[in-house]
């Protein structure tokens, strides 16, 4: 939806703002100037992505299905095809119409009025920092925030109430690369394929999966606020991803801290580089992505972060001993987990060569790094074996939450804030299973859980009211109708959201609880135990409650379970 110039903040909020397109006269000589500039970030993507952006020219306009597409990649959108939007202009069940529904379903993308996506439509500045904001999840800024922000800017009458906000929030993330005149946003210039590309770029080093290039022109930041010189630095937490193994030449080491805000943090990896400048890239975080050049090498390096603040410091130092930087061999390293003890039950079958030892987790992300409330969505990566099966807890608030292998050794899943979610730094559970063996990462979640403060519309869309009656099932999966004991079953069900659902196998098992994973989308994994009674032909039943009524179903397909 396109909110009509000027509107209303928060009335554009309420609705979903999609971008704000004017016309485009304002467009001067300098959108013809050349676009070298640009070639650094276009080549870092390619050289660093599998995307290939140079295949059309990157003066060429971007278009909306062609940015939609750059989303769905890198931020792992899937559609729900039971939560399909009305769509005129895509033909229904053709790639252009998922990938526009996968956008649309992650509230990225908005559809103009008369359910048009306009997929060769183009895109304004504006739009694409509103869409970047939306794919981020950032945190709404202050009213004080939005005004430093736009006063740096000689065009700042050009922005539209509306997209203030957007404009500093954008700008807190580093999105904001304007050439050749870096005090004028020029908001509303159409954006060619080269300059989207700058934009995605700087999306990507925000989440941390690629590292910062230096700007091609000085980058405009507000002054921080005033600090009291009483306020001295502290460093609370810190994490380095990944923390053992090897990064090879060419691979990324990220460093990170929670601190005092508004200092200057640098870090020294021993042997290797000395006062690395970490970027503040939200307040109290601190962040430096570092690739290793061929002639980095070393083994269990030291790592020291230095925080100085109203010119006292503060260093906290850490050693990897089971890491190896560079072109050296990683050491030994023994899993913490013990042999599983002799079984009374038949032993499972022999595991493969390829499966005789506990799945390794390399690095692990989260993703955004700051307090969450009501509505943020929690995004955990981790990098380990492929082909197994993934899940993690967070604290109280969610149990064995499945997280879905997106390409090959990379899973991720999400948690989304509830209103009735409160907890600090809760414990975070990730544990990755293969061939019956499993890894598990345990750590301290660096950040409070608040779902008391309200959701913010610029990242959810407005939701769909409530259906009255009992709540609707549109389908039971499983990932297997014949399983051993021991082995994974995995249960997936989509149906009306914001319900209670649950899965039983008939005469068998007790109710098991499923977690819904996406609006609509409710799944869970177990372990079959080794000591359960077999199953032939048994019936798996999902049970969905919601507003005190409740459905059943069973799945097509009966299962079968041996030992």
């Amino acid at each position: 939806m396109r909110c009509s110039w000027p509107l209303a903040l928060s009335l554009c909020w309420t609705l979903g703002w999609s971008a704000v397109s004017l016309p485009a006269w304002s467009q001067g000589v300098e959108q013809q100037a050349s676009l070298a500039w640009a070639d650094a970030y276009v080549a870092a993507l390619e050289r660093q992505t599998d995307v290939v952006i140079t295949r059309e020219p990157l003066s060429a306009t971007l278009t909306r299905l062609e940015l939609a597409q750059w989303l769905t990649e890198f931020f792992g959108y899937i559609p729900n095809p039971n939560q399909v939007q009305a769509i005129r202009d895509l033909e229904p069940n053709t790639p252009d119409y998922w990938t526009a529904q996968a956008v649309l379903q992650a509230g990225a993308m908005r559809l103009y009025e008369g359910n048009e996506f306009r997929p060769q439509g183009d895109i304004t500045h504006l739009e694409a920092l509103a869409i970047l904001v939306r794919a981020l999840q950032l945190p709404a800024p202050t009213q004080a925030d939005i005004e430093r922000w736009m006063a740096l800017y000689t065009d700042a009458a050009d922005v539209p109430e509306v997209g203030r906000a957007f404009v500093a929030m954008a700008g807190e993330a580093g999105l904001l690369v304007n050439v050749p005149d870096p005090a004028r946003l020029q908001p509303n210039r159409v954006l060619r394929r080269a300059e989207g590309a700058v934009l995605l770029h700087q999306a990507l080093v925000y989440r941390g999966q690629l590292p910062p290039l230096p700007p091609p022109v000085a980058q405009l930041r507000p002054s921080p606020a005033p600090v009291a010189e009483t306020v001295q630095p502290e460093i609370f937490r810190t994490r380095i991803t990944p923390e053992e193994g090897s990064v090879p030449a060419g691979g990324t080491l990220t460093i990170e801290a929670q601190a005092t805000p508004n200092g200057r943090a640098t870090v020294d990896i021993g042997g290797v580089v000395q006062g690395l400048p970490m970027q503040e890239v939200q307040p109290g975080y601190y962040r430096a992505v570092y690739s290793l050049s061929p002639q980095d090498t070393v083994f269990g390096p030291d790592i020291s972060i230095q925080l100085t603040l109203n010119g006292v410091s503060t260093r906290v130092q850490r050693r990897l001993p089971q890491l190896a930087l560079g072109n050296v061999a990683p050491p030994p390293v023994e899993s913490v987990f013990p042999p599983p003890a002799p079984l009374p039950q038949p032993s499972p079958a022999p595991l493969t060569a390829a499966g005789n030892r506990y799945p390794h987790i390399a690095a692990i992300r989260l993703d955004p790094q700051r307090d969450l409330v009501e509505g943020d969505i929690l995004t955990i990566a981790i990098w380990g074996e492929s082909g197994g099966i993934a899940q993690f807890d967070l604290g109280n608030l969610v149990l064995n939450q499945p997280m879905r292998e997106v390409r090959p050794n990379h899973y991720e899943g999400t948690y989304v804030v509830a209103p009735t979610h409160q907890a600090n730094n809760p414990t975070l559970r990730i544990v990755l299973t293969k061939d019956g063996l499993s890894q598990e990462h345990v750590e301290i979640f660096p950040f409070s859980i608040d779902g008391s403060r309200g959701t913010r519309s610029t990242i959810q869309p407005v939701s769909a009211p409530v259906a009255v009656g009992p709540p609707r099932i549109f389908s039971v999966t499983t990932n297997s109708t014949n399983l051993r004991m021991g082995e994974i079953l995995k249960v997936t069900m989509r149906g009306d959201p914001g319900g209670r659902a649950a899965f039983r196998i008939v005469g068998v098992t007790p109710e098991v609880e499923m977690r819904e994973v996406a609006p609509g989308l409710y799944e869970t994994q177990q372990q079959l135990p080794f000591n359960m009674q077999p199953v032939n032909n048994g019936i798996i039943e999902v049970i969905l409650q919601r507003g005190g009524q409740k459905t059943t179903q069973t799945s097509p397909s009966p299962i079968t379970i041996a030992p």
